[in-house]
């Protein structure tokens, strides 16, 4: 059994091993679910949602969940992509922000 610590932000850390295992990287969603013996933690992936799918009705003219589900990941990949970029490269985008020329 691993353990881990919460943080004064809240935060906890999932073991290497587990992540490794259950494949979770970075950006990936958790559901925490409440049980009578305590807290279970879920990985909120295509398979997660399509057990889902039905509890509420749909509206006409929505996408279905394979649908939608591919583009929201690559918005969501795309965004996790910019923010890693702003953090490794800062004196890039200060040069750029610096470069802009402001009309009088």
């Amino acid at each position: 059994m691993e353990s881990s610590v919460i943080t004064t932000k809240g935060q906890i850390v999932i073991p290497k091993s587990i992540r490794e295992k259950y494949k979770l990287e970075p950006g990936t969603k958790i559901f925490f679910e409440e049980t009578p013996n305590g807290i279970t933690l879920k990985q909120v992936d295509a398979d997660f949602i399509k057990s889902a799918k039905g509890i509420a009705p749909g509206k006409k003219g929505e996408k279905t969940v394979d649908e939608w589900w591919p583009e929201y990941k690559a918005k969501e990949i795309t965004l996790e992509e910019r923010k890693l970029s702003v953090l490794s490269e800062p004196e890039t985008f200060y040069k750029r922000a610096t470069k802009i020329k402001r009309k009088k």
